[in-house]
């Protein structure tokens, strides 16, 4: 859906990083934690790999991040957009629904920056969940 839209992966993770940076977040990728993991003997990369192998790419990222604010607040209007959808289960559309709706955070002001139009990707979506559903 994203991709229609115009929003490239390499360009949405680079803004991501942008934000966050400009934000005072250190964009690090995890590195400590892999560093304290690599003193005990466990090597991420290679996790990261035989998860690639096994169940396709991206399927383990680490670390994952703790939730913020924001996504708080936008993973329950995930849930809220799935039940007024009449779906008892939320998949990634609704937690693209669940963020528009919250109006706020990190990801929209990605969306942003991309030149992405909200009110658009939402028409877009809920229209794709619709033919889904049909």
């Amino acid at each position: 859906m994203l991709r229609e839209q115009g929003v490239e992966l390499t360009r949405a993770r680079e803004e991501a990083v942008r934000i966050l940076e400009a934000a005072g977040i250190a964009a690090a990728g995890g590195q400590p934690a892999k560093d304290a993991l690599s003193s005990l003997g466990i090597n991420v990369e290679e996790i990261q790999r035989q998860a690639d192998t096994n169940f396709g790419p991206g399927a383990f990222q680490y670390p994952r991040p703790a939730y913020t604010p924001d996504a708080k607040k936008a993973l329950e209007h995930t849930l809220s957009e799935a039940r007024a959808l009449g779906q008892e289960k939320f998949g990634t559309e609704h937690i693209l629904l669940g963020m528009l709706a919250a109006g706020e955070g990190r990801g929209l002001e990605v969306l942003a920056a991309l030149e992405v139009d909200p009110d658009g990707l939402r028409e877009a979506v809920l229209t794709r969940v619709a033919r889904q559903a049909s």
